[in-house]
């Protein structure tokens, strides 16, 4: 049979391999998926090319993977162009390593040896190895048809250069099998905001819903904090509350501490200019209810309904009875004008309830599959697209493809053994984050030691997870108010690295062993009278086998960025166990160790000077941070850091030009307030002049760095500083 020469583009890429063509002319190799050209390899000489072709090239049948080579006898630079559909990332093809950051990425940038690059939209991974390779750019570029293109060079010869290519990648080779982004993609816009629940727990009250909303509302919402969240506290004691009453009605009312209903909630939350959230969870606590009423599971033997644990008496997930008991609840959530939901219970509904009726024979494995996914499928319905859709809590494979965030640690409080898990599992979830769903580590509690709060805050804002404040206001002093604005608005950050999640640490050991002896006061003293030693405390969430290198797994992360204005990399080390002064390599970062980086530490607001091949760092204890911006040098003055934001800046610099002598900075800031912006300018030049809006201004020097002040008349300002050669 004959090959056509060409494909159909179709909605869902084909679980195939892909097409090699060789134009013997051109001598250029192309590789074409789902009807669209993929890879282009150009190979200069006149040697011959030996290659694979077509399905010849399948290393394994399921999951696919295709092995596309090349071979020539004399070594020669190849230039190799990949096309991808305009939703793709440099994607590293494994996770972290010993000593290696964990990646993020803003904007489309090309890192430094990062050998894959992700196309989100076909779920199609690509990776190479083989032979020395660089990138002939920074930046992932849109061509004129919105694909995005990138390219690079690589020395082929005689051993062989090959790229392995993974269709269907997260689907099939990692798993999560409802993963089809062809068909929809979760809102990947940041979201900040306000959770009662760690807060005021049950005891929360509507005076309290409004006290935090004024709160909110005069001290982040300027700084990008949109969403206030009710959570558990505002239904009625027990659901459902009588025989005579719908489980669906009773999550739809109040009970006494909330007057004003759920209208009055959403009303508070209007009325101060920010969007309201509410929480439901998935338990039903009324046995007479579950064995009189239709749609609960019963017990084959004794006939009593089935009670799971957390879960309660397990609704059997049936067309019919998602119809009457939660289709309502939801859709009425929508009426009302919630623009958040937070589904608590889900894991508790698959694992401890419907798999309990596995494990009693009441149905099979992939009948419990098939109704927890039309339970969660009839949420996202009843909600509808807009609404704001969090799992909670467990990062299940069966919300991909319908939840917007998934959870991916435990309940937080101001203990470390549970901040250490949310910042430890942030890491380890990583490879999801804005490709399945937005990651939400759980809320962030600001009363804890100041240094462990900097550190969940800063990563949190960076890595671009779920940022959700969870303290009454009274917990807020200044310097945590403070705090919380540097962090505000969160990343609109992509994982990018992926690979397998890793077992071998353990997560939970906090919980039965460690969980509320090392609760610390916002004064950082530690409440617990025992002797709590820095021993205990960084075995609070277990050890794992890289805790004695410089810097072991979830300490160390790189996040580049790649906006309009610059391009610069942020890295964080985060000290999940205490850091010893150590030397970061900047290959280990995703950075060239061969080029030349200013280096600017945000919480010292210290300028450390210019690094090539690696960077010594000063010892951290524990639960302490340092967040680190990477700007390549320039033979030029340029923008280096800021006060404003922990990204440095990528809230509030908007365009930089230099011309004639004179870097121009474009700014957005908070009317009212003062920042403060660093300038990098080689020792040859001098400033001689500054300007705010075409007013003089006044600069201060302190050997290459100059710092300028901006005091925010408007949203706006223009800096320009002028420049002479010495």
């Amino acid at each position: 049979m004959k090959r056509p020469d060409s494909y159909p583009m179709l909605r869902e890429p084909p679980y195939a391999h892909a097409v090699t063509r060789w134009d013997k002319e051109r001598r250029v190799l192309t590789c074409e998926y789902n009807g669209r050209p993929t890879i282009a390899i150009a190979i200069p000489g006149t040697d011959p090319v030996d290659y694979r072709t077509s399905s010849d090239g399948d290393l394994q049948s399921d999951p696919l993977v295709q092995q596309i080579y090349v071979i020539v006898k004399q070594p020669v630079t190849a230039t190799v162009t990949f096309q991808l559909s305009g939703d793709a990332v440099n994607m590293r093809p494994q996770r972290a390593g010993d000593e290696q950051a964990v990646l993020g990425q803003v904007g489309h940038p090309l890192m430094f040896g990062v050998n894959g690059l992700y196309d989100i939209a076909q779920d199609l991974l690509m990776e190479w190895q083989g032979g020395p390779w660089q990138w002939s750019g920074t930046s992932l570029v849109r061509n004129a048809a919105g694909d995005l293109v990138a390219s690079l060079t690589v020395e082929v010869g005689p051993a062989p250069w090959f790229v392995n290519l993974r269709p269907h990648y997260y689907r099939k080779h990692l798993g999560y099998a409802y993963h089809e982004p062809w068909n929809w993609r979760p809102k990947t816009t940041p979201i900040a905001g306000w959770c009662s629940w760690e807060a005021y727990r049950r005891d929360v009250s509507e005076e309290d819903f409004r006290t935090a909303a004024q709160f909110v509302s005069t001290n982040f919402k300027p700084y990008g904090m949109e969403y206030l969240q009710l959570d558990d506290g505002y239904q009625p004691p027990r659901i459902p509350s009588s025989l005579e009453t719908n489980i669906a009605e009773d999550w739809l009312s109040t009970n006494d501490r909330f007057p004003s209903g759920h209208q009055g909630i959403v009303n508070i939350a209007r009325e101060h200019g920010l969007k309201p959230g509410i929480w439901i969870y998935t338990y039903v606590h009324n046995e007479e209810y579950a064995r009189v009423k239709p749609g609960f599971l019963k017990d084959p033997v004794s006939g009593d309904p089935l009670e799971g644990e957390w879960i309660g008496f397990v609704v059997d997930c049936l067309p019919e009875t998602l119809k009457r008991y939660v289709t309502p609840s939801f859709e009425g959530y929508r009426k009302l004008g919630y623009a958040y939901v937070k589904t608590d219970g889900l894991r508790h509904l698959i694992y401890d309830g419907l798999h309990e009726a596995v494990r009693r024979g009441l149905m099979t494995n992939g009948e419990a599959e098939l109704r927890f996914r039309r339970y969660v499928e009839c949420i996202r319905r009843a909600v509808g697209a807009d609404m704001f859709y969090l799992s909670s809590w467990g990062t299940l494979t069966q919300m991909a493809g319908i939840a917007d965030a998934c959870r991916i640690a435990t309940d937080v409080d101001p203990s470390w053994g549970k901040m250490r898990m949310q910042m430890a599992e942030a890491a380890r979830w990583f490879h999801t984050n804005r490709i399945l769903f937005i990651n939400d580590p759980d809320h962030l509690c600001l009363r804890a030691k100041y240094e462990w709060s900097r550190s969940a805050i800063s990563l949190t804002s960076l890595s671009g997870g779920l940022f959700m404040l969870s303290d009454a206001p009274e917990e807020y002093d200044e310097q945590r108010i403070a705090l919380v604005k540097k962090c505000l608005p969160p990343m609109e950050t992509y994982a990018g690295e992926t690979g397998p999640l890793d077992a071998s640490m353990a997560a939970f050991t906090w919980t039965k062993a460690h969980g509320a002896a090392f609760t610390a006061a916002r004064d950082a003293e530690v409440k617990n009278k025992d002797d709590v030693t820095v021993e205990k405390l960084v075995t609070a969430a277990g050890r794992y086998p890289t805790v004695d290198n410089d810097h072991p797994f979830s300490t160390l992360w790189a996040f580049h960025f790649d906006t309009p204005a610059r391009r610069w990399c942020v890295a964080a080390r985060i000290a999940t166990t205490p850091l010893r002064s150590a030397a970061i390599h900047l290959d280990a970062l995703g950075l060239d160790p061969e080029q030349t980086y200013l280096v600017f530490d945000f919480w010292a607001q210290a300028y450390l000077g210019s690094v090539c091949g690696r960077l010594t760092c000063r010892e951290l204890a524990l639960g302490d941070c340092q967040i680190l911006a990477f700007c390549l040098a320039a033979d030029h003055p340029q923008f280096m850091a800021s006060s404003r934001h922990v990204s440095m800046d990528a809230a509030s610099l908007k365009s930089q030009s230099w011309a004639d002598g004179s870097l121009t900075l474009e700014l957005t800031g908070v009317p009212g307030t003062r920042e403060d912006y660093w300038v990098h300018a080689p020792r040859r030049y001098r400033a001689k002049g500054c300007s705010i809006n075409g007013k003089p201004a006044s600069c201060s020097h302190d050997g290459e760095a100059i710092k300028v002040g901006v005091a925010f008349q408007a949203d706006t300002a223009l800096v320009k500083v002028s420049f002479e050669l010495l």
